[in-house]
């Protein structure tokens, strides 16, 4: 039986996970299909309670991933803590879910994280930005965190979620968007490319908006955002969502072959490298 695996979710057809994971499995010797499957929200559970037994994990994009923390019959710690499922296994007892965004964004922004006390700023308030919030604070407690967001109760549920982990953030309005983003050690955008176009351009004309910090843009599709290349412009580092897509899937294919996203793959960094050359990053 040769095993199954995919990215579900909607939009999928600009997604880099079949790739990237194709091309893990063959550094391995697995003989393991990936593929990607456009799912619309509201149709995880059919599609999980359909597929056949070759059917083994899931890798899960937007919309799904709460949709797949409601689906799994247990959860990983991260999970837990976050509520966000991004990594579905099919054990015997059904399907475990996975956080392993926490994970890639921790190592995207190793260096940066690793100051004394790190100021964050982080855009959004969706599943990638809950996530955002608890890479920092497990990375490093001191961090300081403000969160900018529009969805008001999107970003208080965050909030919730973190001081029930025992950590606070501070959640901040976009009418100070350049005031937190020019003050920031490490900027997280988890918005769509070219959302924050406008934002950009003001960033480009104001001195005092002017960035000095690290950047994570997680949106890669576009490459380099306007965002992002406002970074560029100051010779400012930035770091593109492709990071931490490649780190998050080593993370994925630790759990599809072992269960345990803390176990190395063999010759792990040879996977790594591979990956990075089927990008194009190399």
């Amino acid at each position: 039986m040769t095993k199954q695996f995919a990215v579900v979710g909607s939009p999928i057809e600009h997604s880099k996970s079949p790739i990237i994971h194709q091309c893990a499995y063959r550094v391995l010797g697995l003989d393991w299909n990936y593929s990607a499957v456009e799912i619309t929200e509201g149709r995880l559970r059919q599609f999980v309670e359909t597929v056949d037994d070759n059917w083994q994990g899931l890798s899960v994009t937007m919309p799904l991933k709460l949709e797949a923390t409601r689906l799994a019959k247990n959860l990983d710690e991260v999970a837990e803590l976050t509520g966000i499922t991004n990594t579905l296994l099919k054990l015997e007892d059904g399907w475990r879910g996975f956080n392993t965004d926490v994970y890639g964004i921790q190592k995207a922004l190793e260096g940066p994280l690793s100051q004394e006390r790190p100021a964050v700023t982080i855009i959004g308030s969706g599943a990638t930005a809950l996530s955002a919030v608890f890479a920092v604070h497990l990375s490093n407690p001191a961090s300081e965190i403000s969160l900018i967001a529009r969805n008001r109760q999107a970003a208080k549920e965050v909030m919730l979620r973190a001081a029930k982990a025992g950590f606070k953030i501070k959640l901040k309005t976009f009418r100070l968007f350049g005031f937190k983003v020019s003050r920031a050690d490490i900027v997280i955008s988890t918005l769509p490319s070219s959302t924050l176009d406008k934002f950009a351009t003001r960033i480009g004309r104001r001195f005092a908006a002017k960035p000095r910090g690290v950047l994570l843009d997680v949106a890669y599709h576009p490459w380099p955002s306007k965002f992002a290349s406002a970074w560029q412009s100051n010779s400012l580092q930035v770091v593109s969502g492709i990071e931490m897509l490649i780190f998050q899937a080593i993370a994925q294919i630790r759990i599809f072959t072992s269960v345990d996203s803390g176990q190395e793959l063999p010759n792990e960094r040879a996977v790594e490298l591979a990956i990075r050359d089927s990008l194009g990053l190399i």
